[in-house]
Order: structure tokens, then sequence, then C-alpha cells
């Protein structure tokens, strides 16, 4: 899973890589309505994934590239398999995919 999470960071740095500000601002509607959902507040879920609320709002707003562990721990603490759109489905498959891509 290590090295999966390592392409994923790479890609994601990269330029021209695969990930698309419209993939993070899709994630992060997917947060914002799963958090709410569960009725847990954004400080609440900031402190359980080690993060500050501002950073969490920012993107839940879609307005910040977050660091690709935070969003894993999201997903892990909500519960929630992330939808992307585009050609991946989910995190999962996008970083499979990473990962056969660099080697």
């Amino acid at each position: 899973m290590y090295s999966l999470i390592l392409c994923l960071l790479m890609a994601c740095q990269s330029q021209n890589g695969p990930v698309s500000k419209d993939m993070y601002h899709h994630i992060g509607q997917q947060i914002r309505a799963e958090r709410l959902a569960q009725g847990i507040s954004q400080q609440e879920l900031a402190d359980e994934v080690g993060m500050t609320q501002s950073s969490l709002s920012l993107i839940e707003d879609g307005l910040a590239t977050p660091i690709h562990t935070k969003i894993i721990a999201i997903q892990k603490h909500l519960d929630l398999t992330f939808e992307l759109n585009g050609p991946y489905h989910t995190i999962e498959e996008y970083l499979e995919a990473a990962q056969a891509k660099a080697q």
C-alpha cells in the first residue's frame, strides 16, 4: 500500500499528471456530504486525521490540493470510498494504474 501512495504522490506532484483540480473538487464534495451525513463537524474530522479545520474547509471547497495521505485518512475515518469522475472510479483504481504505469 505504501508504494501505491508514493505513486499517487508522485503523479499528483507532476505538472502534467492525470490528476485535475476537478478531481479534487469532486473529492471535496464527497467529503463534505459524508461528513454532514454522519453528523461530524469539520473540526472533529480535522482533529481525527491530524489537520487544521481551515485546511479541511479548503479541501471540501476544492480550493486546496490535499496531501494524499490525508485523503486516505479521511476516507478511512469516514468509511468512504471516493467516486472519481474520469477514467478511474475509485482512488484505489487510480493508485493501481499509477503504480503499473511507473513500473
